[in-house]
């Protein structure tokens, strides 16, 4: 069967339930009712929920609160893989015109095809390329309409495939859930989850399975999208909860910690006897567990042996059948038997038996699983170490409290951040209210714009943001903007103009968005982009919200935009000019370069911050804790780096170079002093001791030396 129905596709999933998806279902079923252009193109990133909101569309017809004009249409399931299986383009072709011409003939008929990509490669690959066409102009007869589901990185195949498919579908781009919604769809599969596993599953740890597959968006092997990725965390904490549980009951572990800790001898006797009840009850219900496989295991084998010797017998009999003088059989074994022989009756009947015996040992094993799961509770800490094991990300990093975070957010930027206190607490500040103030306004989470020197600290900032805001530095996306000077570079950004090269694949930016929608987004030196670019800009500071070429929105709210930029450099690096000085001259450079719509779209200007150039005291502590940064590195192998303060000052006050910045010394160590460290470890690898450095200011270089202990 190439077509199936809606009711029969749905009747495959008898537990589904549609939840957070009314939105979505509302527009789609809107767009179904059109007279032009509706037919649907639903796309979206793997795991997102585009296949459950078409199974939501025949659900949907089952309530009565459903529009008749939606009820009407009836939806049709195509069977790709059945079609194409016999790989014979000739039938294959007729069975897809025999496909079209019965939904054509059936009012209000819905096609569905729930993977494009495959079906249009699998058209190709068997010599039918043209399907597409033929799908197209059957819809444009009117009588029909089509929904094709495709993966985001699968739409600019099937944009290729035709040149009439934005003018017959309407692209309709299904987001990922968020709030409350994603919430509800969790819980919901969590259930399923739950019976799978025959574990209860907290609401604290489905809270942390949408937390931390939130927070930190690489893919880690989870899906592309939510509500996938939260689904597949709960699923694998379960599997490794139920393993590890299933090893030791926690009660066991946890009698087993208190006896540790206890001081008192009467308590610890009693402990002890609890532990010695629980493990042996324990170890007593898994040998029962263990017998009920085992019955299990051989009931199976038995029932395959008697099934062969049935074929065996079955064969045999045929053999010695002579056509002209087959014996007749009685009354009783037609009715006992049918057409069986005597043989072969036995042994069926035997089968029934085992049967039986097999399906009563079935919900005697399910049930003393249940017994032993009955005090088990997926909670949060085992999603955290869970996803721990997938991240490689500490479980005390997982485990922060975030709120706490927000408040040393202060402490945690000027760890990092030397000499600029004033821009590390306006930074903050500005971070805090994006995430907490209730007041949400159009825009992104938070924008500024850094001017000063370079290496000062602009890109560390951004970096450190990364790190304390959103727990990894690859939070960060940067864009080099001296790669977007030419006037075509608004469509490297969002995608290319229907019909110029490129259109199907759309923007670096606007499927970056789509891919990482929580994060910062460093757009560094914008001076070198070209003016065309800037109108992109004004749209996302001020909507937070961009369009791509293609038709699909992609929303900026939870993106923090930091903007670098070059201008009144000459004024920061001349040292005749004090702080204040320069950063007039620069404002007014700033100000004749750029519009002011632009500028005041940084909070009113507020968030356009002036970095100070670095005395040499705070030069010092940076290459101080370079240094620092060596010997933790270092420690493991027993191997310290040591140098004098005033060596470190006699080396700045040598090397420091106004123009290179704060990046200039850092590069001067790892040319000169880490070599050193490394041509050692290589020739001597299990040397322990120290690398004793002192500065020559008659040569302006470091001599070493290295010490053993």
């Amino acid at each position: 069967m190439y077509l199936v129905r809606g009711r029969e596709y749905l009747a495959q999933h008898p537990n589904f339930s549609l939840v957070g998806r009314e939105h979505d279902l509302e527009r789609i079923s809107s767009i179904l009712i059109r007279q032009s252009s509706n037919s649907l193109l639903l796309t979206g990133p793997a795991g997102v929920g585009v296949s459950a909101l078409t199974l939501g569309l025949q659900a949907a017809k089952n309530s009565p609160d459903t529009p008749f004009d939606l009820i009407v249409k009836k939806l049709f399931w195509l069977n790709s893989d059945a079609l194409f299986s016999s790989g014979d383009s000739t039938k294959i072709n007729n069975e897809f015109q025999n496909i079209l011409k019965k939904l054509l003939q059936t009012p209000e008929s819905v096609l569905i095809i729930t993977d494009t990509a495959n079906f249009l490669e699998a058209a190709h690959n068997t010599g039918n390329a043209h399907f597409i066409n033929a799908l197209n102009n059957a819809d444009k007869s009117g009588n029909f309409q089509v929904i094709l589901e495709v993966r985001d990185d699968k739409l600019s195949s099937v944009l290729k495939a035709s040149t009439k498919m934005p003018e017959l579908y309407t692209l309709y781009d299904v987001k990922e859930p968020t709030g409350s919604d994603l919430k509800a769809i969790v819980t919901v599969v969590a259930k399923e989850l739950s019976e799978h596993h025959q574990i209860e599953v907290d609401d604290n740890a489905i809270d942390e399975a949408i937390h931390l597959t939130s927070k930190y968006r690489d893919s880690l092997g989870l899906g592309g999208a939510q509500p996938q990725r939260a689904i597949s965390l709960l699923d694998r904490a379960l599997a490794s909860y139920r393993q590890l549980t299933h090893k030791q009951h926690p009660k066991i572990a946890e009698l087993m910690a208190k006896i540790a800790k206890s001081t008192d001898e009467t308590e610890r006797q009693t402990l002890q006897q609890q532990l010695n009840q629980w493990q042996q009850d324990w170890q007593d219900l898994k040998s029962e567990i263990s017998k009920t496989y085992q019955y299990q295991r051989d009931a199976e084998t038995l029932r395959f042996q008697l099934q062969d010797e049935i074929t065996q017998i079955q064969e045999q009999e045929e053999e010695n059948k002579i056509s002209d003088s087959a014996a007749i059989k009685t009354f009783a074994q037609l009715t006992a038997g049918g057409f069986d022989s005597p043989a072969v009756t036995k042994l069926k009947e035997k089968i029934r038996q085992i049967d039986a015996e097999i399906a009563q040992n079935n919900e005697q094993h399910k049930k003393l699983v249940m017994l032993a799961n009955k005090d088990l509770r997926l909670n949060r800490q085992e999603v955290i170490t869970e996803f721990s094991k997938i991240s490689g990300i500490s479980t005390n990093k997982l485990d922060e409290n975030e709120v706490e975070n927000l408040i040393n957010l202060e402490a945690h930027l000027l760890s990092r951040i030397f000499g600029q206190d004033e821009i590390v607490k306006h930074v903050a500040n500005s971070v805090k209210v994006a995430k907490v103030d209730a007041l949400k306004e159009s825009g992104p989470a938070m924008s500024y714009l850094f001017l000063g020197p370079s290496g000062v600290g602009k890109t560390e900032m951004a970096k450190a943001l990364a790190q304390y805001v959103y727990g990894d530095e690859k939070s960060l996306v940067r864009f080099d903007m001296s790669e977007y000077m030419e006037k075509h570079a608004v469509a490297k950004l969002i995608g290319a103009p229907p019909g110029y090269e490129g259109f199907e694949a759309g923007g670096i930016l606007t499927n970056s968005v789509r891919a990482k929608p929580v994060g910062i987004y460093l757009f560094d030196e914008i001076e070198k982009a070209h003016p065309d670019v800037f109108n992109i800009f004004l749209q996302i500071l001020s909507d937070g919200r961009l369009t791509d070429n293609i038709g699909r929105t992609v929303d900026f709210s939870d993106i923090m935009i930091i903007m670098t930029s070059n201008i009144g450099q000459p004024y920061y690096l001349d040292p005749n000019l004090s702080d204040e000085a320069a950063r007039e001259l620069a404002t007014n450079e700033l100000n004749n370069t750029y519009r002011s719509e632009l500028l005041n779209r940084f909070n009113g200007r507020e968030n356009i911050v002036h970095f100070k150039r670095l005395p040499m005291e705070v030069i010092e502590k940076i290459i101080r804790r370079e240094i620092d940064k060596l010997n933790q590195a270092y420690q493991p192998r027993n191997l310290t780096i040591e140098v004098q303060d005033a060596c470190l000052s006699a080396f700045c006050h040598d090397h420091y170079d106004i123009i290179r910045g704060a990046r200039g010394l850092p590069g001067y160590i790892k040319a000169n002093i880490r070599p050193f460290i490394v041509n050692h470890i290589l020739q001597n690898p299990l040397d322990q001791g120290t690398f004793k450095i002192v500065y020559n200011q008659q040569t302006h270089s470091f001599d070493m030396e290295f010490c053993k202990n």
